[in-house]
């Protein structure tokens, strides 16, 4: 079938479109600024003069004032008739206390995630990651060397776990999971609530060892530190024994045969009876289609050189390493899914 093409009625109406489409990273840069500066913490009682902002701020009033502009007109924050700056209902998700935060999730963009798309040519042409070229390490290699931004990324990932793991507790049933170990868990947000939602089952949250204590912690002010445990190691080399294996957010930050190194090492620790893996990831269409799933894909292209993957190929890798994938079970959270998979003996 021919594709159809626009009249050239019609042209001007999508090359407007595509005009204004060609600024929208400019508000994106304003508002991952403005969750970098805590514009959202300083305005939350509003309403807040700029002059005060540019103060708590250390901004020039002009150019703050600049960098709102856009924001206060795309509804990210009010302004009222004496110059005061307020909070909205989208602002309140950036204030750093809410329980949903996802203002590190915005600082991340603004730190590292904006910037690996400097030269997307670079990977295009290369085959390596953009970020490598622009920061001069891997993205990893960076975060151990960068503290403050390791910080930043961590918090990132706990915000975005946050919004995940109550969907992967109430829409698959651990009721029967036994022990469960989070491979490259973090500070242990998904095992923490699914724990809360599974009394019977115990946890492991395995991850590098500079993660061990803020894990512990984070366990025991869940609430489910008496049934949980920290282990430290490299996924590549072993993974802890457990009933119920869990990947979220990992095998899609690296290429197949790394991710095959990993789901081999799970295979491995589940050598024995029968194992269950269930992975948290978002998944492709296997046809494009309209999500965040692409772009999120782009951002594990120039950014860590992994990739998404479409249910067709997680199937594929799992069959390699030594599972069987049993079904794919969509997530409320936007893109996510939880691939379920068994042990082959």
């Amino acid at each position: 079938m021919t594709p159809s093409v626009p009249s050239s009625a019609a042209a001007p109406a999508l090359a407007d479109q595509l005009v204004q489409q060609s600024w929208g990273f400019v508000t994106d840069r304003a508002l991952q600024t403005a969750a970098e500066l805590g514009i959202p913490d300083l305005v939350a009682r509003g309403p807040v003069p700029l002059a005060a902002l540019a103060e708590a701020t250390g901004s020039l009033p002009d150019a703050l004032g600049r960098l709102l502009r856009p924001l206060v007109a795309t509804g990210v924050f009010t302004l009222d008739g004496t110059g005061g700056y307020g909070p909205t209902g989208t602002s309140v998700l950036l204030e750093s206390a809410h329980p949903q935060t996802l203002r590190p999730w915005f600082r991340l963009m603004y730190r590292v995630t904006f910037r690996m798309f400097d030269d997307p040519l670079f990977t295009l042409r290369t085959g390596r990651p953009a970020f490598e070229e622009r920061f001069g390490n891997t993205y990893f290699g960076h975060m151990a060397e960068h503290p403050d931004d390791n910080d930043v990324f961590h918090a990132a990932m706990a915000s975005f776990t946050r919004r995940t793991a109550r969907a992967v507790a109430s829409a698959y049933d651990f009721s029967d999971a036994g022990s469960l170990a989070d491979i490259g868990g973090g500070l242990g947000t998904l095992i923490s609530e699914i724990l809360s939602s599974a009394p019977a089952a115990t946890g492991t949250v395995f991850d590098l060892p500079h993660m061990a204590e803020a894990a512990r912690g984070a366990l025991d002010a869940a609430g489910v530190g008496e049934r949980a445990t920290v282990v430290s190691g490299d996924f590549f080399a072993a993974v802890p024994r457990a009933d119920t294996l869990l990947l979220s957010w990992i095998l899609h930050d690296w290429d197949d045969e790394k991710s095959l190194e990993i789901l081999r090492a799970c295979r491995k620790a589940q050598e024995s009876g029968q194992g269950r893996l269930l992975i948290v990831e978002a998944v492709l269409p296997e046809l494009p289609g309209p999500g965040q799933t692409t772009a999120l894909d782009l951002v594990m292209l120039f950014g860590l050189g992994g990739r998404e993957r479409t249910e067709t190929e997680y199937a594929a890798l799992l069959d390699t390493a030594g599972y069987e994938h049993i079904r794919t079970l969509p997530l409320e959270a936007p893109g996510m899914h939880v691939i379920e998979a068994r042990t082959r003996g």
